[in-house]
């Protein structure tokens, strides 16, 4: 509970620092150098937005490329691609899926698996 009370004390005296601070650079800073201050702080951030967004863009892209290496070294020669195989059984069509599939032997057929 003290350290609760002792953040929120840092909290207060941060906030009113910033807001006297502020009051005192307005009265002793001419508003041309201000604004001029303000506007390259807004370009910065602007153009640190449009930094993350690009790399946002391309980490997805390159992920989404090893994504897809990954899967094609990993699958079996021959494997259908996971992402069918899951639309697949999603829409509810388990006709190679179940036993008496296209590629499933009569035993297998009737044990209810294949190998």
């Amino acid at each position: 509970m003290r350290r609760l009370f002792w953040i929120g004390v840092g909290v207060a005296v941060t906030v009113v620092v910033y807001r006297r601070g502020r009051t005192i650079v307005r009265q002793y800073l001419p508003a041309t150098i201000a604004e001029r201050a303000e506007k390259a702080a807004h370009e910065a951030g602007e153009r640190a937005g449009s930094a993350a967004h690009e790399f946002r863009a391309t980490f997805a892209e390159a992920r989404e490329r090893r994504e897809a290496e990954l899967t094609a070294a990993l699958l079996a020669e021959g494997q259908a691609d996971p992402a069918a195989t899951r639309a697949a059984r999603a829409s509810g069509a388990r006709g190679s899926f179940a036993a008496g599939g296209p590629d499933v032997d009569d035993d297998e057929a009737e044990l209810g698996y294949s190998f």
